[in-house]
Order: structure tokens, then sequence, then C-alpha cells
């Protein structure tokens, strides 16, 4: 693997928590080819897997149907953990909060809001067409209605996303931390995403939370990630993987640097740190 920046003994690592867009994903949107032969390999060992991703919980077990039963899902960036269809965790916002985050963004041009409740993301239906596409790749249950603000009572908001057609970085970013100060995160989450959530709320809280419920040590337990989304997540385990596609900060952060998504570098490093064969497509008997 490339560049391992610190030595020492390494754990039996027994919990697994991979990003999936830039991470586990390849830049089509590819799952690994393997992931089905590693996972059963995984729980032959005993170690957990976990994704974790700012998508929704709809999103994930659509994609990840035919391995449901093997993995846990962070959703939300952490607001929301699942299981099985079982809700292990959720820590929504504030109803109060998210009149103050809507009002945020109102006047930005070419930002569009979603708010992203458990079960379904919601979008103005007055929107632009190119911005409801996008949505609907990310969130595949997804409603369109005709004012947010008639929402902002909810009590199961996991976050607020903001697509910018332009720049997140650049643009969108900037602006809503300063309309919304420090007291509520502006986490980029992707070129065009940014995400506002409850303080305190991120990736590497769910982590902590599934750490504590299977009574998991943090130095047992391994992450990859590619964007600054990714932080928290990274420096809640022992042994974090930056991908070689990474945000310089998230590799500045990491132990490790994996080899790139569009290298299977997540399926890489777990199959040379378990010992993994796989014998044309298989894995290989012992």
């Amino acid at each position: 693997m490339e560049n391992e920046r610190k030595t020492g003994a390494q754990p039996p690592v027994r919990l697994i928590a991979c990003d999936m867009d830039g991470t586990l994903l390849d830049s089509r949107k590819r799952l690994p080819p393997e992931l089905g032969d590693v996972l059963a390999a995984l729980r032959r060992q005993g170690v957990l897997f976990a994704v974790a991703s700012g998508r929704q919980y709809a999103a994930l077990r659509r994609d990840m149907q035919s391995y449901e039963r093997d993995m846990l899902f962070i959703c939300e960036n952490g607001a929301l953990v699942m299981h099985s269809a079982e809700r292990l965790l959720i820590d929504p916002l504030e109803p109060r909060d998210l009149p103050v985050i809507l009002e945020a963004a109102r006047g930005l041009e070419g930002v569009y809001p979603v708010v992203c409740r458990a079960d379904v993301a919601l979008v103005e239906e007055s929107a632009s067409p190119a911005f409801i596409q996008n949505t609907r790749m990310y969130y595949p249950s997804v409603q369109e209605v005709s004012d947010l603000s008639a929402f902002c009572g909810a009590d199961d908001v996991c976050k607020v996303a903001f697509y910018d057609e332009g720049d997140a970085q650049t643009h969108e970013m900037p602006a809503l931390q300063a309309r919304l100060g420090a007291r509520l995160p502006v986490i980029l989450s992707g070129e065009h995403w940014v995400d506002v959530m409850k303080p305190g709320v991120n990736k590497g809280r769910a982590m902590r939370a599934l750490q504590r419920l299977f009574h998991i040590d943090p130095q047992a337990c391994m992450a990859f990630g590619d964007y600054l989304n990714d932080c928290e997540l990274l420096s809640s385990v022992g042994e974090s993987y930056a991908m070689a596609n990474a945000h310089p900060a998230l590799k500045a952060l990491a132990r490790h640097i994996a080899p790139s998504n569009d290298e299977d570098g997540v399926m890489r490093v777990i199959r040379e740190r378990f010992h993994i064969k796989l014998f044309h497509g298989q894995e290989e008997n012992a």
C-alpha cells in the first residue's frame, strides 16, 4: 500500500467503516466486483463492516441490497445508523434550527436545499429540473413539495443538504458559514454539496456510538474516506486510510494512504490486511 506514515503494532481489527463516493465506489459509481466475497470473508473472521455516507438510507439500501444483512449503514453523514431495517441511532436537527438554515441559503444563486428526513428527502417543486434530477441520483426516496418551510416542525430531519450548481467550496460554503455562524456546522461533502447538521453530529460520532454498542475499542477499528466529511470518521479509529484521490486535508490527517478508488484501493487494503485471497473472483478456500 502507499505511504504508511506511522509504525507500531496493529491490533486485531473488529470494525471497518468505509465512505462510498470517491472511496468504495470508483469514479463511475461502481461497487468493487469482489465486495460480496470480501464481506463474506470478513464475516467469517468476526469483523463488522459499515458503509458511512452522506447518502440517505434508501440509497444505500438500494445499492447494497445484495449485501444488506452483512453490513451496518451509517447514513446522512452520521445522523442515522441502520442495520437490517432497524434504526440503531438517529441524531436529528432541532426543529427550531430548520427555518434559520433554510433562510441562510435564500438569495444564493444556483443553490438548492434538500431537507433530509429519516425516510424521505424533500425538495421544492419549483427548483431547477437539473437539480431535482441530480438529487434523485443520491436520494431515491424523494418528495417534491411546494414549500419546505412547512416542514420546519419535523423532528426527524437528519440534515439539510445544499446543492450548488457551481463550486460548493468557494461559493455556498463560505456564504452559509458567514450566515449561520459557528453554532451550526457547514460541512463540505462533495464538489457541489455541503451539509448542515446538528452540532457535533458527524460520521465519527456515529462510529463511536457503534464502538460503544458493540464494545469495540477504537484502536480495533479501521476507516476509509476521501473528503472533508470523513475527517471525524478517520479520527475515531486506530487505522485510518485516506484514498490517493482524497482531499489534501484528509490525507494530512490519515495514518495511511490507500490506492485510489479507481485502483480498488479499499478492497486491496482489506484483502492484504485480512489475508483474503480470491481465485477467479471467488474467495480461495484454505
